[in-house]
């Protein structure tokens, strides 16, 4: 999960004292959202799989990232939501796995660039008084056998089609170390304002 919207616990329900699991697959598509959603409650409950339905347009989902060409692709993705009460209170939590059969992708976090430019802040979101002044960004780096940026994928988090182009422009400039073979990186960078 990048962003999770987390539901309304429905009141008739809350009153009733009732709970459920509501189990929330889908396509993730490379944009983070997820398409052909299949919603289904145990015990089953309408009201339950509504208030899911309501927030799933607001999630994103990190797609596949294949390896070394760091690319985002559809894959499968699975959300469980759990309405509980917990010392009369409602709780809603929530949890992921990944697809079956998936194989976590040889993507390196510890590789640091030894030439780097630093990504511009968007002048839209820093006019703004609405928008966080500090925000996660999360890119995932092709690199060539040179040390050269071949690709960039960004993630698609907060704000994310807005820094786009701003990372893609400063990340094509960075240089790593040459290695033996392309590999695939991920960069996360905490953009804010000074």
């Amino acid at each position: 999960m990048l962003i999770l919207v987390s539901p309304t616990y429905p009141t008739d329900e809350l009153a009733k004292g009732h709970g459920a699991t509501v189990d929330v697959s889908g396509t993730i598509g490379t944009d983070g959202l997820l398409k052909n959603v299949r919603i289904e409650a145990s015990p089953a409950g309408e009201a339950f799989e509504a208030a899911v339905m309501d927030v799933v347009p607001l999630w994103r989902l990190q797609p596949r990232i294949a390896s070394p060409g760091c690319g985002a692709a559809d894959t499968e993705g699975h959300v469980t939501i759990w309405f509980e009460i917990a010392d009369g209170k409602p709780k809603v939590s929530y949890g992921t796995r990944p697809p079956a059969g998936a194989v976590a992708p040889g993507i390196f976090t510890d590789r640091k660039p030894v030439h780097m430019v630093a990504p511009l802040y968007p002048k839209k979101l820093a006019a703004d008084p609405k928008t966080p002044k500090a925000i996660l960004q999360v890119a995932y780096v092709a690199v060539g056998d040179d040390g050269s940026v071949t690709g960039v994928t960004v993630a698609p988090m907060l704000y994310y089609r807005e820094f786009e182009p701003l990372l893609w422009a400063a990340i094509r400039q960075w240089k790593y170390a040459p290695q033996d073979r392309p590999w695939c990186g991920e960069v996360r960078l905490q953009m804010g304002l000074d």
